[in-house]
């Protein structure tokens, strides 16, 4: 039988020795993690100070282009370097040279810490070249690349990873603005005055442009105020050149039915794409209401104007007195109206509604008086402005006796019983002429005809801002030179042009 004391004795100094064994293994695993920078990966080898980030390149040829923009080029991989036994932190730095260079004066871009991974889209990697680098556009090179690895103890020299070759072709990029130039756009041929298209938020390359053209020409430039360089048509009316010297074809784009359009470029694969929109919903209009003259009477709704050269706006000139009025579709009640958005707004207010039936929303003139209203089924807005006559009004132009001299214009005579109507009689040459609201400034308020060069016959005119040599800039023509009566509304906003 054994000696239970003898037996108990064993067992507690085995028991001893085996728990003294843990307490040490679990100090010495702790010492070794307090060793680690934290967030570093942990090994066998972490302290080891021969050990040196390793390197990996996804790809080591590169035909950089812009139509894959944001699709990953490069992947730069490494593994961690050491921190030579110390609790220092370890920093990376890429460090991207010319092949030849030695990283005599490399690019270093920072990393950080706990980063093993850069990822670099087409465009991000292009400009980096093209910035940091200095490379040019179009050009062929080949790169190094290798990878810094430092501590935050500076008495520590840093460490090089090995050095991927990278062979790379570098792209011009495209110019991030686009601008629509030419006597089809809304702003003629100043380039200082060029309508801007919208790039694409996903395709940069891409630019869109809705809206009116007039019958005419266009192309496109790149900087307000230069006109070159510039996309011009190419081999067909769906292809762009990209034109940079004067001496290259000037070949525009060319509208012969005007009207709304909508534009998309692509200045990667130079191609356009021009489409001709639908027209506005309705081609009639009606106002109505206890401001108007007609009153509530559908039978006696005046009817508002459209514009010949933008069928999307309408316009009524005319006196209103105190009351409402919304503007109908049809001439029936149960019909859409186009309404403000909420009942008797400010009349500065622009905003705009169409609905049938309840809320039904009217707008309310205060002050009896003349009014220009302008709708625009386009954008939905509607401009409510009280009408004061100019005092003066003259003509200019190659067919008037003045001719084109903006400082002496040939005068208008006003009517002595109504400060709307002016009359111009005498001799008018063979040529063209519009109406300024005042002298020495070709940029300024015009009354001019709906579309360039209409019949004689047509009494549509309009008052609108002028820029020289802009879109608006349009005309009336005289074909055959002799005595004439020009006689303008201000108010209703007709002319009438009369061979004597």
């Amino acid at each position: 039988m054994k000696n239970t004391n003898t037996y108990n004795k064993t067992v507690k100094k085995q028991s001893i020795r085996l728990y003294s064994k843990v307490i040490f293994a679990l100090i010495i695993g702790l010492l070794s993690l307090a060793s680690c920078k934290k967030g570093q990966p942990i090994g066998p080898n972490q302290s080891s100070i021969d050990r040196k980030p390793n390197l990996k390149a996804s790809s080591t040829n590169l035909q950089l282009s812009e139509a894959n923009f944001d699709k990953l080029a490069e992947d730069l991989i490494w593994t961690p370097g050491s921190n030579h036994g110390t609790n220092s932190a370890i920093d990376y730095t890429i460090q991207i040279d010319l092949k030849g260079q030695n990283f005599s004066n490399p690019s270093n871009i920072k990393m950080g810490r706990n980063v093993y991974d850069k990822k670099y889209t087409t465009s991000d990697f292009n400009k980096m070249l093209l910035n940091q680098l200095n490379l040019a556009p179009n050009t062929n090179a080949t790169v190094e690349v290798r990878i810094k690895s430092s501590t935050s103890d500076t008495t520590i020299k840093p460490q090089f990873s090995n050095v991927e070759n990278i062979k790379v072709a570098t792209y011009k990029p495209v110019s991030s603005t686009l601008y629509l130039i030419g006597d089809a756009t809304p702003n003629g041929w100043d380039a200082n005055n060029a309508t801007p298209m919208k790039q694409d938020p996903n395709t940069p390359y891409v630019f869109t442009y809705q809206g009116n053209l007039s019958a005419g020409q266009f192309k496109f430039i790149t900087t307000k105020g230069q006109f070159l360089p510039s996309y011009n048509e190419g081999q067909d009316s769906t292809k762009l050149f990209y034109r940079t010297k004067n001496t290259q074809p000037d070949n525009k784009f060319t509208i012969t039915n005007p009207g709304p359009y909508s534009i998309k470029v692509d200045l990667v694969h130079l191609t356009i794409t021009l489409k001709k929109l639908a027209g506005p919903a309705y081609n009639k209009l009606w106002i109505i209401g206890s401001a108007t003259a007609g009153g509530w009477s559908l039978n006696n709704a005046a009817q508002l104007r459209q514009d010949p050269g933008n069928p999307f706006i309408f316009t009524f000139n005319d006196s209103l007195s105190v009351g409402e009025f919304k503007i109908a579709t049809k001439l029936d009640f149960n019909a859409p109206f186009y309404r403000p958005t909420t009942n008797h707004p400010a009349i500065s207010d622009t905003t705009v509604q169409l609905n049938a039936g309840s809320p039904d929303n009217k707008w309310y003139i205060s002050q009896a008086g003349a009014y220009h209203i302008t709708l625009n089924l386009q954008n939905m807005t509607i401009h409510i402005k009280p009408f004061k006559p100019y005092s003066k009004l003259w003509m200019v132009g190659d067919a008037t006796p003045n001719g084109w001299d903006i400082n002496n214009p040939t005068q208008m005579t006003v009517d002595p019983n109504d400060p709307f109507i002016f009359t111009y009689n005498g001799p008018l040459s063979t040529g063209e002429f519009k109406i300024p609201t005042e002298t020495g400034n070709w940029s300024g308020y015009y009354f001019t005809p709906g579309i360039n060069h209409p019949s004689i016959s047509s009494t549509f005119a309009k008052l609108s801002y002028v820029v020289s040599g802009g879109s608006k800039d349009i005309k009336w023509q005289i074909s055959t030179a002799g005595n004439y009566t020009v006689k303008l509304d201000q108010l209703h906003e007709t002319i009438k042009i009369i061979k004597n």
